[in-house]
């Protein structure tokens, strides 16, 4: 027992790592936020939407497999976890800055899924295979990490709705 109990804590020390980077950045972002959104959903509605193509390619190749694959290797190769949480911090940081600046052009449980993945590093694994309804994430060692970080988030935030429906999906 006191091993899972101390692998519960180490991932509960990086995913509060991230949080409080993110914290942080969220004092530039946020303005930059209000900007970007202008500007790119302008170039959008420019574009028909096309625009939108080659920004999601950006997500998933730079920022969804990249998270999904260090979460995987986090949750099942335990001597790798140092190298693990090096790399992924910084592109969950990026991935969450990219999600926030790109507009979410009538899709807004997309980039509130989008921050959700990236603020749950390293449980972004267990998060994507919850939201596609594979049960079998629930027997996983960091299952019950996911449900303590959703635990976390608050009512009056806008992830709330997401998190709260995931719940009812998934009988949680």
């Amino acid at each position: 027992m006191p091993t899972i109990k101390r692998q519960s804590s180490e991932r509960m020390i990086t995913n509060r790592i991230l949080e409080i980077i993110l914290g942080i950045l969220s004092i530039v972002v946020i303005p930059a936020q209000v900007v970007t959104t202008l500007m790119l959903g302008i170039l959008i509605s420019l574009t028909f939407g096309l625009l939108m193509f080659p920004l999601n390619l950006v997500w998933v190749l730079c920022f969804f497999y990249p998270l999904i694959g260090l979460s995987y290797v986090y949750e099942k190769a335990p001597i790798l976890r140092i190298f693990v949480v090096i790399l992924g911090i910084p592109v969950a940081i990026l991935g969450n800055t990219f999600a926030s600046l790109v507009p979410a052009m009538k899709e807004t449980d997309k980039r509130l899924s989008k921050l959700v993945l990236t603020e749950s590093f390293p449980y972004s694994w267990h998060y994507n295979g919850l939201s596609s309804n594979k049960y079998l994430i629930k027997l996983t060692n960091g299952y019950p990490n996911l449900l303590e970080f959703f635990n976390r988030i608050k009512p009056n935030d806008n992830r709330w709705r997401l998190v709260n429906k995931l719940k009812r999906e998934n009988n949680i």
